[in-house]
């Protein structure tokens, strides 16, 4: 075989790798383009469309009251993915593309779990998780990403889930303090302290505490989270 007719296959076979090339290249462009189309949806979801969908996993869908009481729990927030400032990750389109085969029609509306700081929400005064409605109360989860339920920052935010949690929050550090406090405070003339001192002590510090926690709470404007689960507004 010639050296020519050798060059001639050489050039085909690398014709035919660029060619190949070109086609992987047009393949990622137009995935590419179509995971910013899925984002650009789920970032304009502002209204809550009912979804149909086919096969669903029974253990992905949750009603409104699971999902308010997990939100208030977790000291998270609901709400439409159009307010959403995060990024949405690589395998949540994956999902994404796996719930639109499933659907009856386009799937245009999204809600998303997360902390309130993942959400461009508006100010009165000037994880996540993402799902989609299917009706009744009734939605379904898509995808998940973050670490936004661990049981620490449920223990953490329980204060704040409710007034009486916050007030027997109050009690428990006044108590922690009154029992805390040397005896030498309190003793009288004989060395002792009566159960009227510690009572009288207990009462005192309950009421500093509450003092600074109202101040906290009106001056940062705080809000419970059973009343901030799903409201677009800081306060």
């Amino acid at each position: 075989m010639s050296a020519h007719t050798e060059r001639e296959r050489l050039e085909q076979v690398l014709l035919g790798q660029a060619r190949l090339v070109e086609q992987v290249r047009g393949w990622l462009e137009e995935e590419q383009k179509r995971d910013d189309i899925l984002r650009a949806v789920v970032r304009s979801s502002r209204k809550q469309v009912p979804v149909e969908l086919r096969m669903t996993d029974p253990d992905r869908i949750f009603g409104l009251g699971t999902i308010q009481d997990l939100c208030i729990k977790h000291r998270l927030r609901f709400l439409e993915a159009g307010l959403y400032k995060g990024e949405v990750p690589g395998h949540a389109l994956l999902a994404i593309r796996d719930l639109e085969r499933r659907a009856e029609g386009p799937v245009t509306s999204y809600l998303i779990m997360a902390p309130s700081a993942s959400f461009r929400l508006c100010d009165s005064e000037v994880d996540p998780l993402l799902f989609v409605p299917i009706g009744n109360d009734r939605y379904y989860l898509v995808d998940r990403w973050g670490n936004d339920l661990s049981p620490w920052r449920a223990l953490r935010y329980w204060p704040v889930r409710a007034p009486l949690n916050l007030a027997v929050t109050v009690l428990l550090a006044a108590l922690v303090l009154t029992s805390a406090a040397p005896a030498s405070w309190l003793a009288g003339a004989d060395g002792t302290v009566s159960l009227f001192q510690r009572g009288l002590l207990l009462f005192w510090t309950t009421m500093v505490i509450s003092g600074f926690t109202l101040f906290g709470w009106f001056a940062f404007f705080g809000q419970f989270s059973r009343d901030a689960w799903n409201s677009r507004f800081f306060n």
